[in-house]
């Protein structure tokens, strides 16, 4: 295995293990302290994490490739902010700091954090409909007709699915993501785009 390959899985088991070892002590944060966050015009509602798998075709080179998703998401709460109100509709700010492992022609990574929206609409008590879409600063590791040399690259994503609530603490989530890798014209050098199609899915704890 390829040592960027190496040290991407390697950061993002501690990325996880280092979410594990909050969870305690985020529980362990008494309601009244909660309840006194959420008077606030954005509060914290989610920590959790998710993989997943993407393909895509490289258009000069004319081959699929594969990327496999790694990613922590951190929500926050913003109904305030936008004017919703009820407990059927949340509107949520998020960040998901990501390191995404490629396969195909040329081996490497995409890191970078994603900052975007997801409209979560309740179906029925335990299960929420959602769409979102980010973007991700991030740092493409290999060389490619469509996007010249590696480097500096935004990761722009679309996507829907379903959040199933397990508990009123824990919730696990799926869905589809479309996702297209340009730097906006912003470096000099070529940018064609590059597109694939993406299923993710993991296991948040929610406040």
């Amino acid at each position: 295995m390829k040592d960027y390959i190496r040290a991407a899985l390697f950061s993002t088991m501690l990325l996880c293990l280092s979410l594990f070892r909050c969870m305690p002590a985020m529980a362990a944060t008494n309601v009244a302290s909660l309840e006194k966050q959420k008077t606030s015009s954005i509060f914290l509602n989610e920590i959790g994490f998710g993989s997943g798998y993407a393909r895509g075709t490289l258009k000069w080179d004319a081959d699929d490739f594969s990327v496999y998703p790694a990613f922590v998401r951190i929500g926050f709460n913003i109904n305030s902010l936008v004017g919703l109100s009820g407990g059927r509709s949340t509107l949520q700010f998020a960040l998901e700091p990501q390191i995404n492992t490629i396969s195909g022609p040329k081996d490497g990574v995409e890191a970078g954090c994603g900052i975007g929206f997801r409209y979560f609409r309740q179906l029925a008590d335990p299960v929420n409909l959602f769409f979102e879409a980010s973007f991700a600063p991030m740092f493409l590791s290999i060389d490619t007709v469509e996007q010249g040399a590696a480097g500096f690259n935004f990761l722009d994503q679309l996507g829907a699915g379903i959040q199933y609530r397990l508990s009123s603490k824990t919730a696990v989530f799926g869905g589809y993501r479309w996702r297209h890798i340009s730097h906006a014209g912003i470096s000099d050098r070529s940018n064609d785009g590059i597109n694939s199609n993406a299923v993710v899915a993991g296991l948040s704890w929610l406040y």
